[in-house]
């Protein structure tokens, strides 16, 4: 179920990046360019830390399960 979950996060935040760089380029034709540059790099900048820590901990989920397998 674990491996599922991750899985599926997984491709939730790829989804969210896409969405974010869209909005970035309505944005460009919209709002301007500036203002599209501040959602591009600050929306890509909370995605790397959000990402960073999923990515960190089901990392460390996959290192627990392959200690627990090897423990048995």
């Amino acid at each position: 179920m674990k491996d599922f979950v991750i899985s599926v996060n997984n491709i939730v935040l790829y989804v969210s990046l896409a969405v974010i760089w869209l909005i970035a380029l309505t944005a460009m034709f919209t709002s301007g360019f500036l203002p599209a540059l501040g959602i591009f790099v600050g929306g890509t900048l909370v995605w790397c830390i959000v990402s960073g820590f999923w990515f960190v901990q089901s990392a460390t989920y996959e290192e627990l399960r392959k200690l627990n397998s090897n423990k048995s």
